[in-house]
């Protein structure tokens, strides 16, 4: 059996591990290398529970370390100190049965002093609870667990019904006898007098007047009679009225249309543009539109396999609940306190305060705290099922009290144990995943936007926000499988295409005195910023494509209004942006532009 074991600590060794390592040799002296910076001797409660360790199991620890901190912590716990060689070896005394006050645990019972005189600390298995008001052990920091935390107008021509010019009508300025002749009676004076007819005729007509008979009737200065009129006369008296109609259509059924496609130009520029719901007009001047507050949130998960394999020893672990049904008072379990199930050791990973009792409406709930727990060792008989767990040091004391109202419980079993050649998860397995929740989630987000906007604009995909993984396993450890989960989110304001496509329009307008047809432009958005406080979306929309001149319709008409063939082709090759023209009059007979501007349609061709 050796009397002395060596121990070289590396600079990332876990103190829990030297610790078991101290414990299980059967060396009474026990000499620990360090390299200068060591994470497990960094504490000075790593070393009182190294110091009370050695102390409980009569054995003489030696420490060579080139840091002059960890040998004045080593000296000040009575452990003999080392010296590289050059430098001077200084011996202090070994570990005696007599434990310094400002460091002796409360657990030796050979030690221990009264409780008026010494605070006891907490260390691996929970203090008495103090009849006083005590100042509590400070805690180790807790150790970080990665986790995850926690928007063309159509045109018509217009239709001119035309009708001829109809025969004014003639009035005949009929006088009438008395409404008691009869017009058989009346017919019958004239015909008596045919002389005086005619030379009333002739007599008035000279002078420019009507006859004064007021007694007698007057017939029709004009009347046609068909039946009196030969077929030759009719057909004479119908071409007539043809030729008057027709004369009357040519003179008012002219037209004119003219297509013109102007001048096109390139255009890049763009726009500066800023979206809220607290908006609820369009502003042409602060290039401001009204928009809908959307929010979406999204969670992914899928299960991966491990492709790594190598050589392992791994203790299982999860995570418990601690229970304190025991009285009031919190109760301070240190790190590596011990919990028990089926025979199986469980420690802890941090200090932990477990709140005492609570009493409300005459129920009494015991005070309770979430912890993470490792097996005491490594191999698959630790992988065992969910269930409860005691703390062994308050059996140890006979605490029966404490040990039967402190305990703790695991939901899920214990994983992770292992022992031996096994698969192991690879960092390019780790990031694969994450890639490929990542782009899931983005998926997602798009498709449950979609679904909010109705057919609302939203440009800012590169705002979703997307936390950090949370994986069942971590990089090398070892698992057959993973299961890994991504949370993302999104919050951003939606809009009118066609309030926007208004700004642009305007702003080309006002810049370059051009004309933008929307659907002929490439719009892309940059600089996108959604700020949260005041649900203001702000962007930079950049423009491109082709522009066109911009043509005076109604100055054209008004210029061209009567003007022939070779005044018309004279005018639109003068007129400034017009790129080519095409003329079209109708009827046929028609040679020049209508006087009249309605009589002309002007069409731009873009």
């Amino acid at each position: 059996m050796a009397s002395t074991k060596i121990i070289n600590v590396l600079k990332d060794d876990k103190f829990e591990e030297i610790l078991d390592l101290f414990k299980e040799t059967s060396a009474k002296e026990v000499i620990f290398v360090l390299p200068k910076k060591s994470k497990a001797f960094t504490s000075e409660e790593h070393f009182i529970i190294l110091a009370n360790e050695a102390l409980k199991s009569e054995k003489k620890i030696s420490v060579l370390c080139s840091n002059p901190d960890v040998n004045k912590m080593a000296r000040k716990y009575r452990f003999d100190v080392l010296m590289p060689k050059g430098q001077e070896r200084v011996f202090v005394a070994p570990v005696t049965d007599r434990v310094p006050q400002e460091w002796a645990m409360p657990h030796s019972e050979n030690h221990r002093k009264d409780k008026e005189e010494i605070e006891e600390p907490q260390y691996d298995e929970p203090a008495e609870e103090p009849e006083e008001e005590v100042e509590q052990e400070e805690q180790l920091p807790t150790r970080p667990r990665g986790g995850l935390e926690g928007i063309v107008r159509g045109r018509s021509g217009t239709h001119l019904s035309v009708s001829p010019r109809k025969d004014r009508p003639v009035r005949l300025d009929v006088r009438k006898k008395s409404p008691r002749q009869s017009v058989e009676e009346i017919e019958n004076v004239w015909d008596a007098l045919p002389d005086r007819e005619e030379d009333d005729k002739s007599i008035w007509a000279d002078l420019g007047l009507r006859s004064r008979r007021p007694a007698e009737p007057r017939k029709p200065f004009f009347r046609f009679e068909f039946r009196n009129l030969s077929k030759k006369s009719v057909i004479i008296l119908g071409g007539v009225s043809l030729l008057l109609l027709g004369a009357i259509i040519f003179v008012s059924t002219g037209n004119a249309r003219i297509e013109i496609v102007p001048q096109k130009q390139p255009l890049e520029t763009e726009l500066k543009v800023s979206a809220s719901d607290k908006f609820s007009l369009v502003d042409q001047n602060l290039n401001k539109i009204p928009g809908q507050l959307f929010s979406v949130d999204k969670t992914v998960s899928r299960t991966f396999p491990a492709t790594g394999e190598k050589d392992v020893a791994q203790k299982a672990r999860g995570m418990m609940k601690i229970y304190n049904a025991y009285g009031t008072t919190p109760q301070v379990l240190i790190a590596t306190t011990r919990f028990e199930k089926d025979g199986l050791i469980f420690r802890t990973l941090t200090t932990v305060t477990v709140p005492g009792t609570k009493v409300a409406n005459g129920e009494i709930t015991p005070g309770a705290v979430d912890v993470e727990v490792v097996a005491d060792k490594a191999g698959e008989t630790y992988n065992i099922s969910a269930g409860k767990f005691v703390i062994p040091a308050f059996n140890e004391r006979a605490d029966a009290g404490r040990y039967e109202k402190i305990y703790g419980e695991t939901a899920e079993a214990m994983k992770g144990g292992i022992s031996g050649r096994a698969k192991v998860i690879t960092e390019n397995d780790y990031n694969k995943a994450k890639e490929t929740l990542q782009a899931q989630l983005q998926k997602d987000i798009d498709e449950g936007l979609k679904l909010q906007t109705a057919g609302l604009k939203t440009i800012d995909k590169l705002s979703v926000k997307i936390g950090q993984p949370e994986s069942s396993a971590k990089i090398d450890e070892a698992a057959d499988s993973f299961t890994m989960s991504l949370k993302g989110s999104l919050k951003t304001i939606g809009f009118n295409q066609p309030d926007l496509d208004g700004l642009v329009k305007q702003h080309v307008e006002k810049t370059r005195n051009l004309e933008v047809i929307p659907d002929k432009l490439q719009l892309s958005y940059k600089s996108i910023n959604f700020k949260d406080a005041e649900n203001l979306l702000e962007f930079t929309v950049a423009i491109s494509g082709t522009a066109y001149a911009k043509i005076d319709t109604g100055k054209i008409k008004q210029e061209l209004a009567g003007k022939d063939e070779d005044d018309i082709k004279s005018y639109l090759r003068g007129v400034a942006g017009v790129g080519s023209a095409k003329v079209i009059l109708s009827p046929f007979w028609v040679k020049s532009i209508p006087n009249k501007p309605e009589k002309t349609i002007i069409n731009i061709n873009y």
